[in-house]
Parts: C-alpha cells; sequence; structure tokens
C-alpha cells in the first residue's frame, strides 16, 4: 500500500470521525439547549409588600387572562415591567417604590409559562415570538386605565419581549424602552453560554458543536434563530428611545448585546454599562446611580 494511500485512508478516517462527532455532539447539545433554554422551570409567584401600594390584577390576552400588579401613580405615563426568563414580577421590586413617589403608575406583568399562567401553545419560551400578544394585553390594560403613554422595562428575556411587539407595532404612545441586561440575540446567547460550559473531556463547547446544535434545534423545535435577534432589527426597525442598562460581570448574557443595539442605532440608544455588575444586579451596585438614570430617561420620555 503505497503512502498516498495510507495518507487518504488517515485524512478520511478522521473527516468521518470528525462528522460523528460534530452529529453526535450537536444532537446532545441540542437537548441540552431545549431544557435549558426553552423549557419553562418559572419560580414560584409571591407577592411582595413593602413601602409602596400594590394592587393584584388581570388583563386580557389570546390565550385567558394573564396576572399582574398595579401600582397606582398620578401621570400619564405608565412603566410596563416584563421580567426575565423563569423569574417573576417582583424581580424589578427595588423600583417600586422610587418610580411610586414619581408618580408614574406601573404594571409589572406576568406572561405565558409563568407559575399559574396560560402555557404556550409550543409549551416553550418563545423569546418574543408569541409573548409580543401577551405585551399587547397589558397595554391595553394601561390605555384602559388612563395611560396617555407607556415605557416598557424589560429585564434579561423581558427586553425581547418588548423589542418584538415594539418592532411590530408603530403606536404614538409608545414612549421608550428601558432594557436591562437585555437578551436580545438568542443565538448569540447560546454561543456565549456554550464557550462557559465544559463539554466531554473539552473545556468548552466548540463553536462547531454549538452552530450544529442550533441547527438541530431549529429542526427538532422550530426554532427561527434569525428572527429573535432584534438587535438586527432594530436597525430598520427602531423609532422609539431605548436607555440600556447592563453590568460588565454579567456572566448570563454578555454585555456585547447592548452595546451591538447601542452601535446599531446610537441615535436612540443611550447606554449605561455598570462596572462589576452582574446580570439585573445594576439596581444592587449603584441603586441611586440606577433610579436617576431612569426617572431621567422617563422624564424625557414623557
Amino acid at each position: 500500500m503505497s503512502s498516498r494511500t495510507v495518507f487518504r485512508a488517515i485524512f478520511w478516517g478522521l473527516v468521518a470521525l470528525l462528522l460523528v462527532f460534530h452529529v453526535g455532539g450537536g444532537w446532545y447539545y441540542s437537548s441540552r439547549i431545549i431544557d435549558e433554554t426553552f423549557t419553562p422551570d418559572p419560580e414560584p409567584m409571591v407577592v411582595p409588600s413593602g413601602d409602596y401600594e400594590l394592587i393584584e390584577t388581570v388583563y386580557s390576552t389570546p390565550l385567558g387572562d394573564m396576572g399582574a400588579w398595579h401600582l397606582p401613580g398620578s401621570r400619564s405615563t405608565w412603566v410596563i415591567h416584563i421580567h426575565g426568563l423563569n423569574a417573576t414580577p417582583a424581580e424589578p421590586e427595588a423600583l417600586y417604590p422610587a418610580l411610586q413617589d414619581a408618580g408614574y403608575p406601573q404594571l409589572a406583568i406576568t406572561y405565558r409559562n409563568d407559575e399559574g399562567q396560560p402555557e404556550d401553545p409550543s409549551e416553550l419560551f418563545q423569546y418574543g415570538a408569541t409573548e409580543w400578544e401577551d405585551i399587547l394585553g397589558a397595554v391595553e390594560y394601561a390605555r384602559a386605565s388612563g395611560a396617555d403613554e407607556i415605557v416598557f422595562a424589560g429585564y434579561g428575556t423581558g427586553a425581547s419581549h418588548a423589542l418584538s411587539f415594539v418592532f411590530r407595532h408603530n403606536f404614538d404612545d409608545i414612549a421608550g424602552v428601558i432594557t436591562d441586561s437585555a437578551n436580545i440575540d438568542l443565538g448569540s446567547t447560546v454561543d456565549h453560554r456554550a464557550s462557559l460550559e465544559d463539554f466531554a473531556l473539552l473545556p468548552s463547547v466548540p463553536p462547531t458543536i454549538s452552530w450544529v446544535a442550533k441547527f438541530f434545534t431549529s429542526l427538532r423545535i422550530g426554532v427561527n434563530w434569525k428572527s429573535l435577534d432584534y438587535i438586527e432589527k432594530a436597525q430598520r426597525s427602531l423609532r422609539v428611545p431605548v436607555l440600556a442598562i447592563h453590568g460588565t460581570a454579567d456572566e448570563s448574557i454578555p454585555p456585547e448585546q447592548s452595546l451591538a443595539l447601542a452601535e446599531a442605532e446610537p441615535d436612540l440608544v443611550d447606554l449605561w454599562l455598570v462596572e462589576g455588575a452582574g446580570h439585573v444586579q445594576s439596581f444592587q451596585s449603584d441603586l441611586e446611580g440606577y433610579l436617576t438614570r431612569v426617572l431621567d430617561f422617563l422624564e424625557e420620555a414623557a
């Protein structure tokens, strides 16, 4: 057997091994993506109490009534809080008193797949692709309750729901969006988390395995990754001002996503990077600065 034949046999053998590794590894990691990224595991709903007035209520959606907490205020500009993945409406509780003291009515909402709420027909998270319908129901509730203008405050994945709604509707009464640790490019988020996870005997999931896994995830549950890239959509569809807040130590959602949003629409996006803050922890790192930024944004939006 010639050396060329041996070389070709080794070469094609390695190609076959790589193919098997990527197909098998991609299928396995797609299962992890589905379990960890798309399968609901909501926190228990606990109604908070503090130095603020809070009223339990419901708002209507195509799936039925959803729970919400209404914090009354005297102004006509409402803030609709949209919590992050598997969290609850209590996620932004630290902001409730200051915003209420400033006169802003607030609506902290649940949405599909939260504990005790209707499930999405897919029984999976859709990252704004269907949740925008719940946001529309919350907007209609606020309007019927006297809102002249509305500002969304989206935390983590809640930011994707807010932007999904904004990109679909050009309503004059949507005055702006506040994003905190925005998860607005799900494909990038999956790649980022893959780079932090060990895989087989490797210190992280190889980018090629992540790509194959996302392909298999698309086949298995119908994910359109491009449609969940709200950064790209912002370049052609963003029409309202955004205050983008992101901690530099966020290991769940890289701050590069908020940076990219600001670069996509620098005239509309005001970026504030909070040094050393983790995921949705900027208000814990600098509550006074956080409230100042939020209240200033609300005054300008209104």
